[in-house]
C-alpha cells in the first residue's frame, strides 16, 4: 500500500530540483579541473623517469576520481535533481486539477440549490 505526502510548500520541490542541478554541474566543473592538470603531469612523468610508474601512478589516480567518485556524485545530484522535478510536477498538476474540480462541483451545488 502507498503512502501519502502532503507538501506545504511545493515550490521547496522546485527550488530542491534546481539546486540539486547546479550541484550536479558543479561537480562536474571541479571534477574536471585536477583532471586535467593530472593528466598533464602524468604524460610528462610516463617517459624514462621513474620507469614511468609516477606517471600511471597519477593517470590512474585521474581516471579513478573523475570516472569513479566525480561522476558518481553528478550522478546522484543528477537524478535527485529529476526526482523532485518531477514529484513537484506531478503533485502541482494535482493540485490544480483538484482545485479545478472541487470549484466546479461548489459552483454545480451552487446553481442547484441557490
Amino acid at each position: 500500500m502507498a503512502g501519502t505526502t502532503h507538501v506545504d510548500d511545493t515550490e521547496q520541490l522546485l527550488t530542491a530540483s534546481r539546486g540539486c542541478s547546479e550541484l550536479a554541474s558543479l561537480v562536474r566543473v571541479a571534477g574536471d579541473f585536477p583532471r586535467s592538470d593530472l593528466d598533464e603531469a602524468a604524460r610528462s612523468l610516463s617517459g624514462a623517469n621513474w620507469d614511468g610508474q609516477l606517471g600511471d601512478a597519477l593517470k590512474y589516480l585521474a581516471t579513478r576520481w573523475m570516472d569513479h567518485q566525480c561522476e558518481a556524485l553528478h550522478a546522484t545530484y543528477r537524478g535527485l535533481g529529476e526526482k523532485t522535478w518531477d514529484t513537484w510536477s506531478a503533485y502541482t498538476g494535482v493540485e490544480r486539477t483538484n482545485t479545478a474540480t472541487f470549484s466546479d462541483a461548489h459552483a454545480d451545488i451552487r446553481a442547484t440549490f441557490g
